[in-house]
């Protein structure tokens, strides 16, 4: 009798612990299944997801940037005025700056528009020649005796060049979020196939400005 029963324990304490084995696989499963739905849901963790939310972001920052760019346009246009009321010593360089303004104008500035390299390339090109130009016009002016001191000079020196700063910031975040949008697209190019517009590799500022220091 007691062998029987001791028998009856040992296999009833095996199927205890077998269950027991067997409902602690189920809940790692569980586990591992709930954590990798959970990634998937996750900016970054569905490469498709990821890529559709980036664009958002890098228009959301190019726009920023064109914000900065218009403000900029205006304190230009101010400049160009009070060049223009110098008379002739200046002539030259109050033209490059209207001529580089002029061809900014032309271009469409709008973030879908620029998501093409080639009107991107010629935005970002455009506006870099526009800020050398309105830089040696500012030079210019400061060593004219008429408007060195002036406060209208000073005024619009100052608030160029925090427009600047600004600028090179907004162009910073823009290209990191450029770079997060083009790595989700490495990751898992889009189907051509899917809706919604093409997603295509997005151009940077850092890129054009590196081609233009190596090319002079």
């Amino acid at each position: 009798m007691r062998t029987r029963y001791g028998g009856t324990s040992t296999a009833s304490a095996t199927a205890e612990g077998g269950s027991e084995r067997l409902g602690g696989y189920l809940l790692r499963a569980v586990f591992l299944v709930v954590m990798l739905v959970l990634l998937a849901s996750l900016p970054g963790g569905d490469p498709s997801y990821d890529a559709r939310w980036n664009v958002a972001e890098v228009d959301a920052a190019l726009r920023d940037v064109l914000r900065q760019y218009g403000m900029r346009e205006e304190l230009v246009r101010d400049l160009i005025l009070l060049g223009q009321r110098l008379g002739s010593s200046n002539g030259t360089l109050v033209f490059a700056v209207t001529a580089a303004q002029a061809e900014l104008n032309s271009i469409r500035l709008e973030p879908r528009a620029l998501a093409q390299h080639v009107p991107f390339d010629r935005f970002a090109v455009g506006q870099r020649q526009l800020g050398d130009a309105t830089s040696r016009l500012l030079i210019e002016l400061g060593n004219d005796r008429q408007t060195a001191h002036g406060p209208r000079l000073q005024a619009l020196s100052a608030r160029l060049g925090a427009i600047e700063k600004r600028i090179a910031i907004g162009r910073e975040a823009y290209d990191k979020a450029v770079d997060r949008y083009n790595a989700s697209l490495a990751v898992s190019p889009p189907d051509a196939n899917a809706d919604g517009p093409a997603l295509r590799p997005r151009p940077t500022f850092r890129v054009i400005a590196e081609t233009a220091d190596w090319q002079t």
